[in-house]
């Protein structure tokens, strides 16, 4: 007789999932779907998203995503609860914590949570956020979340691991974590095109925007660049989502700007020939953490110029302008000097270029994160039997 193989069940609490099902395109959303709901399953390991309370009261709402499951629970909190209790997952792991709905109505207080830390936001980086006046971002702070990642790490059930160290004391802060905490480095994945050869391919006199057009990304400073670098190409990639109206009207007043192209939401292959054929990602946000966009354009010799210094890779491939708060428009020329003077020196790109590829495939490769990942899962269980 056959014994069935049983799997390990694993829930990943998330509230995007790059467009899927009526939600957002956005880093923790791209994360999930075309890395880890894709190159954590196997014959061993089951990935099921869970995005949160559906509309229906009694019964969940299921999709089929990709090959994965994708749920969202019922409305109604005994039935979320009874929902839970039948699904059973082994363990949970959530890209921050966006919401409360799945931790609070899980009922086995056995369950653990593996809490990947991406980009948490403790009060002090929004008082930076919030030196943006020309268009604010709506703050989604919530202390409830924090504390309830607070409450499960004082009953032992959080394995924090985190995509930079530079991230570590922010997530201390926000979790109120102990100075000791064990927090594991596991670096984001990134698919690594094996086919292409910086030697050999040509570069465009290309500067790119990768990113969704809002407030915090301050697209407005990337267009007042290209309005100065007439002899340049600049190509936004991405689109509104979020409070779609405001960012429209600030960027409508850029789009006679003859060298500035509006490419909208790519993807695939699409984005991919962008990211090949640029020299320079140029990121003007008021706040990142480690963007995957960095990764992915370092992983084409793509270099970055930018106001943020994440786990220092800017100023170790590109040029770091210092930082730049408020709207930002007073700082323009600084992103205008650091990207002349990596467009007009071909051999410190070609250095850096080589070296930035390097230091993806060593570092951010999709078979380092399926082994760190599945090793970490199998910890976490071993540690909670």
């Amino acid at each position: 007789m056959n014994v069935a193989h049983k799997k390990i069940k694993i829930g990943l609490i998330i509230d995007e999932f790059f467009g899927a099902v009526g939600t957002a395109y956005g880093g923790y959303g791209f994360l999930a779907r075309r890395h880890i709901a894709k190159y954590l399953p196997n014959e061993d390991f089951q990935v099921d998203v869970l995005l949160g309370r559906g509309k229906r009261r009694f019964f969940a709402e299921s999709y089929q995503v990709d090959d994965v499951n994708v749920y969202r629970l019922p409305r109604g909190k005994w039935f979320a609860k009874e929902w839970l209790k039948k699904q059973d997952y082994d363990l949970y792991l959530s890209i921050e914590l966006t919401y409360e709905y799945v931790l609070k109505h899980e009922p086995n207080p056995n369950k653990k949570l593996i809490l990947w830390v991406q980009d948490p936001r403790p009060h002090y980086e929004w008082d930076e956020i919030n030196t943006v006046k020309l268009f604010p971002e709506t703050s989604y702070y919530n202390q409830k979340i924090y504390d309830l990642v607070h409450e499960w790490y004082k009953q032992d059930r959080v394995k924090f691991i985190s995509q930079g160290y530079f991230l570590n004391q922010k997530a201390k802060d926000l979790y109120q974590l102990n100075d000791d905490v064990d927090i594991q480095y596991l670096p984001n994945p990134i698919d690594i095109d094996e086919n292409f050869h910086f030697d050999i391919h040509q570069k465009k006199n290309m500067i790119i925007f990768l990113g969704r057009i809002e407030s915090v990304k301050r697209g407005w400073l990337f267009c007042e660049i290209a309005k100065k670098m007439p002899e340049y190409e600049f190509f936004v990639l991405g689109q509104t989502f979020r409070e779609d109206e405001k960012n429209s009207e600030i960027m409508k007043d850029y789009y006679a700007i003859e060298n500035l192209h509006f490419a909208g939401h790519v993807d695939g292959v699409e984005k991919e020939q962008y990211l090949k054929d640029a020299k320079i990602l140029v990121n003007t946000s008021i706040h990142e953490a480690l963007p995957i966009s960095f990764l992915e354009a370092l992983s084409f010799g793509t270099l970055l110029v930018s106001n943020r210094n994440p786990e220092e890779l800017t100023e170790k491939f590109g040029i770091y302008v210092g930082d730049v708060l408020g709207d930002g428009f007073d700082k323009v020329d600084l992103f205008v000097d650091a990207i002349r003077n990596l467009m007009l020196d071909d051999e410190k790109r070609q250095i850096l270029g080589k070296q930035a590829i390097q230091y993806i495939k060593d570092r951010h490769s999709v078979e380092g994160f399926q082994e760190n990942m599945r090793t970490t899962v199998l910890q976490a269980l071993k540690l909670s039997e």
